[in-house]
């Protein structure tokens, strides 16, 4: 019963938000932020539609060659996807998702970036998460709980 329930928090782990407001880093004026992450062999920089497609998340890198995601558009016809009403630090509860980090804390490892963090604004929480390019083209954004993971798929938002 507890793996089911485990797995099942995944099952919303499209729609995040930092967990503390030391972790809030806004795209620069209002242009996208994607820059190029200085490990090529893995660069998942660019804009991303979340596998529910609620989403738009640019990730770039944070300042040390890392990937860091800000979330910088949400679907307004999807419930519950503009505020984070779970957010367990009182400053950033209540806040718009929208310019808002979801992903960072990753280490290169092999051909993917591993140790981050994602934070899912639907329960308010932060799990450990995973990137990865597919030969396809598209990211493997995995979050876990323990051993428990849930792999989700992004797809690249073309250029406009």
């Amino acid at each position: 019963m507890r793996t089911q329930i485990l797995l099942t928090v995944f099952t919303a782990c499209l729609m995040a938000v930092p967990a503390h407001s030391s972790d809030v880093k806004l795209a620069p004026d209002s242009k996208l932020a994607s820059g190029v992450i200085t490990n090529s062999e893995i660069n998942v920089a660019g804009l991303w539609l979340t596998a529910d497609g609620s989403a738009h998340v640019d990730i770039a890198d944070c300042g040390d060659g890392t990937p860091c995601g800000t979330v910088v558009w949400v679907d307004p016809a999807q419930p519950g996807t503009g505020i984070d009403d779970n957010n367990p630090d009182p400053e950033l509860n209540g806040q718009s998702i929208v310019g808002s980090k979801m992903l960072w804390g990753f280490e290169a490892k092999n051909e993917k970036w591993g140790s981050g963090k994602i934070y899912d604004a639907r329960d308010g929480k932060t799990y450990k998460s995973k990137l990865k390019l597919t030969e396809g083209g598209r990211l493997q954004v995995k979050g876990c709980v323990g051993p428990f993971c849930k792999t989700l798929e992004w797809s690249r938002v073309a250029a406009e």
